[in-house]
């Protein structure tokens, strides 16, 4: 597998990540009090930021990576 293939492979991994693990994922479950839901909401998007910052953060890696194959050759 090449560097496209990789990326491409964490674009699914990603996606699979934020919406069938982080979406669904409910801490206070049947809990109406707006602050717990607050909380909730609040983990989900500090966990699905830090997934996209450490996404991009690879995908430049790969792209440097690339670029400097493609510049050797």
């Amino acid at each position: 597998m090449g560097i496209i293939g990789l990326a491409w492979l964490l674009i699914f991994l990603g996606s699979y990540i934020i919406f069938y693990l982080i979406v669904p994922m409910n801490i206070f479950p049947g809990r109406t009090d707006y602050i717990l839901i607050f909380s909730n909401s609040l983990l989900k998007v500090i966990l699905s930021a830090t997934l996209a910052f450490v996404w991009i953060t690879i995908m430049i890696k790969l792209r440097d990576l690339y670029i400097k194959r493609m510049l050797s050759t």
